[in-house]
């Protein structure tokens, strides 16, 4: 479906009212993503940067814009887009997620963990509120802070998070095998009965 055929042609010329602007918004999200999943990255930011330029503009669709241009590996503007879309809304926890995941990657650690911060205290509802301790987690285990990994660790668990969930992968078996830090998750693993874990996860 195009943007033409979506909207019809007489609504280009004017603003939407909020309830159907709220349903025109989650229709292109929806189609934005659609083609994201096919790989269309580049029909996916034409049909975004249409909508913002013709239709409407909102914070959704500015990080939806970010969320683009970082998978168009354009680390830049993604943070820009991102930090666009947070001036907009503040509470929108999965900006602040994915720009803690840029900044992470960029080696920013101190920044990084700011923003999983605000995703975490933003995100505490969602069916998938322990993302953001996990990955405070993961930033407490680089910075050798056992107490802080132990914080998030049992936070994320408070929140869902099951130790099956990260078992195997290869940043946690690194962590597992720290001296210190393994200890920590180890204690944990057993503290929450899932010890049948380690014995395939040494």
């Amino acid at each position: 479906m195009t943007l033409l055929l979506l909207l019809g042609a007489p609504l280009l010329a004017a603003v939407p009212p909020p309830d159907y602007r709220a349903a025109l918004l989650s229709g292109v999200e929806a189609e934005a993503d659609a083609l994201l999943a096919q790989g269309e990255l580049d029909a996916a930011e034409g049909l975004v940067r249409d909508f913002r330029a013709q239709v409407a503009d909102d914070p959704r669709l500015v990080y939806e814009a970010g969320l683009i241009a970082n998978l168009q590996g354009k680390p830049r503007d993604a943070e820009r887009l991102y930090r666009q879309a947070l001036d907009q809304d503040a509470g929108m926890a999965f900006a602040w997620y994915d720009l803690g995941g840029l900044l992470l990657a960029q080696g920013d650690l101190a920044q990084a963990r700011d923003a999983f911060i605000k995703a975490s205290d933003a995100s505490e509802d969602h069916p998938k509120g322990w993302a953001a301790p996990l990955q405070l987690a993961l930033i407490a285990a680089r910075d050798q802070d056992p107490i802080a990994l132990e914080r998030w660790l049992r936070e994320g668990i408070r929140r869902g998070l099951r130790f099956r969930d990260i078992a195997g992968h290869p940043e946690w078996t690194e962590v597992l095998r720290d001296p210190t830090l393994g200890e920590v998750l180890k204690r944990l693993i057993v503290v929450y009965g899932e010890e049948s874990l380690l014995q395939q996860w040494q």
